[in-house]
């Protein structure tokens, strides 16, 4: 793949010589591929969580971690965060590109929040918030802790109509995914209207980073709930990504792969209607039974 090195891919996209084999024929070039380094979250002055994530949008990210773990529950909470600026790079690659090079050591975000929440987050075990690009649960050593006090969901009349919207998000989100343009490995998240219109759209490593990113977004803008919003992903959907969209009060999930068992259960029980597979004049719409 042979790619120019733009800024519109600052912080989360890095340059590697590769061997190619072609006919039997190795040939050295340069790729282009997803970077996945660390970002420390840390509240109130002491860590709270590692995760491995993509660069940029860690503001997003560790806001919409923190809602996810109900650590952040309404407005007024969030004081400040301070960390990397996204447009400041640590590494770069000829002239003026932004483009991290390998072996960077990882990031810090520092959130400042109510003394009175902080006070929840320090009884909680230190062992609850461990995670990894690949893993939405990483961290929980109770089968109880993956139990989550969730909002009541506003359910959403899905009409033919609705259904028709819905399966052309995915072609939308796709349009905004320039990192997978440009690596073809990376999963994105985009939060809709409910006319179908894109709000935002994050990509990351993580699938539910991604997610996190996306929700993060509105958390900065102190608008939430998300009661009249679509979570739309670019992968399947899997308990933990539902989980996230229902603490957000999202009535609305598309997913672009399957949906597992658990996932579907956690939807439709909680009121949230979930369509897997969507893509234009298909989907599996799941609902709980009246």
């Amino acid at each position: 793949m042979s790619l120019p090195l733009e800024p519109m891919y600052p912080l989360s996209v890095g340059l590697r010589r590769v061997s190619i084999r072609r006919r039997n024929r190795p040939d050295i070039q340069q790729d282009v591929v997803v970077v996945e380094e660390p970002l420390q979250i840390s509240v109130n002055g002491k860590s709270l969580v590692v995760t491995m994530r993509t660069p940029g949008h860690d503001r997003e990210l560790a806001a919409g971690f923190l809602w996810a773990e109900g650590v952040l529950t309404g407005p007024g909470q969030l004081m400040s965060l301070t960390g990397p600026s996204p447009s400041t790079p640590t590494g770069r690659i000829g002239g003026d590109t932004q483009i991290r090079v390998r072996d960077f050591a990882g990031d810090r975000i520092d959130v400042t929040i109510t003394e009175e929440v902080a006070g929840s987050v320090r009884a909680r075990p230190e062992r609850e918030f461990r995670a990894t690009a690949a893993c939405g649960v990483c961290g929980k050593t109770e089968i109880a802790d993956l139990q989550q006090d969730l909002p009541s969901i506003s359910r959403i009349d899905t009409s033919p109509a609705l259904l028709e919207k819905l399966e052309h998000l995915p072609d939308r989100l796709r349009q905004a995914q320039k990192l997978f343009d440009a690596t073809g490995g990376i999963h994105a998240a985009g939060i809709f209207d409910l006319e179908g219109q894109l709000l935002c759209a994050y990509e990351d490593i993580g699938r539910h980073n991604a997610v996190d990113k996306a929700i993060g977004h509105f958390v900065l803008l102190d608008h939430m709930p998300l009661s009249d919003h679509i979570l739309v992903v670019s992968g399947r959907a899997g308990f933990e990504l539902v989980q996230k969209a229902l603490k957000a009060a999202i009535p609305l999930m598309v997913s672009v792969g399957a949906a597992s068992s658990l996932a579907v259960s956690m939807a439709t029980e909680a009121g949230m209607a979930l369509y897997s597979f969507a893509g234009p004049g298909k989907g599996n719409l799941h609902l709980k039974d009246e």
